[in-house]
């Protein structure tokens, strides 16, 4: 693909992704971070609604729009990719051991020293073992299996906590704190309004994420302060 094709190619991407961020945004009216103005004990004025809007919502893109976030390959993915990394490697090295193409690689890639630019023999054992080394691990029972299980859906809203941390603070000026179990009252709560806050955001999250990206955050209010409790961000209070 030539320069000027690759061009308008990129442009179109950036158009298409541009009208998915705007969609994304359009959920999110002023209005929808009432809730969680009236938590922070902010007047909900269409100022400070614009003003939570603004801070929040690239978070809330960024994290939780699935659609957008990086997914680790699968293990049948894994093995195509490894496979087709095995061939190309055999085959280069094939071809550049090959007796007809030897005299025209010396004269084409000349590289008289080891280590310099070309063909050297340490680039032949290179390709050797990186064709060795891929189809190897492809033969591996266990290989592109997780080693720590299953990755936790609520990963997405967990990288999101440490921006609603800075930001109860910055508004409310005192240290964010995660909620505890009371058991006299039988639910969870916690010193100032951080739970609060953090369970209006989960409603105004609950009420406007697409669908495909319900699963990037806790799905009962139980859940949520579990999440807080056992993954409170590391250098902040009550850690």
């Amino acid at each position: 693909m030539s320069k000027d094709d690759a061009a308008p190619l990129e442009q179109e991407v950036l158009e298409a992704e541009a009208v998915e961020r705007e969609a994304f945004e359009a959920r999110f009216p002023p209005a929808v971070f009432t809730g969680i103005a009236k938590a922070l004990k902010v007047r909900p004025t269409p100022e400070n609604l614009s003003r939570l809007r603004h801070r929040l919502l690239p978070d809330f893109y960024f994290y939780l729009d699935t659609r957008h976030r990086y997914k680790e390959p699968t293990r049948k993915e894994l093995i195509k990719l490894l496979n087709k990394l095995s061939n190309a490697a055999s085959t280069l090295h094939s071809s550049v051991t090959s007796a007809d193409y030897t005299f025209c690689l010396s004269h084409a890639f000349d590289a008289p020293d080891e280590g310099a630019a070309g063909v050297t023999d340490h680039f032949i054992a290179t390709l050797e073992s990186l064709a060795k080394t891929a189809a190897g691990l492809v033969e591996k029972p266990d290989f592109g299996k997780s080693r720590r299980g299953r990755p936790s859906t609520n990963e997405p809203f967990r990288q999101l906590t440490p921006t609603l941390v800075r930001i109860y603070e910055r508004v409310r000026k005192e240290p964010a704190d995660h909620p505890n179990w009371l058991p006299d009252s039988g639910t969870y709560g916690g010193k100032g309004s951080f739970y609060p806050f953090a369970l209006a955001v989960w409603h105004c999250l609950q009420d406007n994420l697409p669908v495909e990206s319900l699963a990037a955050i806790p799905s009962t209010e139980g859940g949520l302060a579990q999440e807080l409790i056992k993954n409170w961000p590391k250098g902040s209070a009550n850690r």
